[in-house]
């Protein structure tokens, strides 16, 4: 009787960011990845900082998943969430989508994230009112994102986590599969983020990260997104495409 191969064990994945990694393994890597945890809507800016004091005690919040988030990005949480699952987690995927309506900053210092959710809850919205809104792509929100991007670096290295990183540098898609031009977000277009986010990717590229690039007319946009019509929600190619280089790339990896 020919012994069947034993089924790999599927690779368990640390998510940090929105859709496009979390997308990406619901949608293309079913059986082969499973998540570890997930950190979404906090600006690596606002990672560190602790503003948990400064969160309503009851917002108005339609989903648990949104409060959750809202509460860990005012708690700056990433670094200990990812410290909690580094020992038994296989890959780090990072996506920068979150940072695309920049950060609010306080006069104590303290940072929160200007998250979808931060803007349709009037409770944490009224939070944020004063404070000092730094929009992504300018030449403060820079100034702040790069020195946290080499200090998330080394942290990375310091819980064994930063060979195990993958960065998905996946543009904004110019048109929708049907040809349509996709809609703004946010007063942002396509053309305007792929250009803003641009810098953000090469600093990281400098740091050592490994990126994983696809090329702006390689992606289509989904009218039909489970999420909704919007740039960075895209074709199920896409996201087959990303979790297959994505494996590939951990096969390859030295032992």
């Amino acid at each position: 009787m020919t012994e069947q191969p034993a089924e790999t064990a599927p690779l368990r994945v640390a998510i940090y960011g929105s859709c496009v990694a979390r997308d990406s393994v619901d949608l293309a890597g079913s059986g082969r990845l499973s998540v570890a945890d997930y950190v979404a809507r906090q600006s690596l800016i606002s990672a560190g900082l602790d503003a948990s004091a400064r969160f309503p005690s009851d917002p108005q919040v339609s989903s648990r998943f949104q409060r959750r988030m809202m509460e860990a990005d005012f708690a700056g949480d990433l670094e200990a969430r990812l410290d909690a699952v580094a020992p038994t987690t296989d890959l780090l995927l990072w996506d920068l989508t979150d940072e695309r309506h920049g950060v609010h900053v306080f006069e104590d210092g303290s940072v929160v994230t200007r998250s979808v959710d931060l803007t349709a809850v009037p409770e944490v919205l009224g939070v944020v009112e004063g404070t000092r809104h730094v929009a992504f792509g300018t030449e403060e929100h820079f100034a702040l994102w790069s020195p946290r991007a080499e200090k998330f670096r080394d942290h990375l290295r310091e819980r064994g986590l930063f060979d195990r990183t993958v960065v998905l540098q996946v543009p904004w898609a110019l048109v929708a599969v049907d040809g349509r031009e996709t809609p703004v977000s946010m007063g942002t277009s396509a053309i305007e983020a792929n250009e803003a986010y641009r810098r953000y990717y090469e600093h990281l590229r400098s740091l050592g990260f490994t990126l994983l690039e696809l090329q702006p007319l390689g992606v289509l946009a989904d009218p039909e997104h489970r999420w909704g019509f919007a740039p960075f929600h895209y074709t199920q190619d896409v996201y087959e495409e990303i979790v297959a280089r994505v494996l590939a790339a951990c096969d390859n990896r030295p032992a």
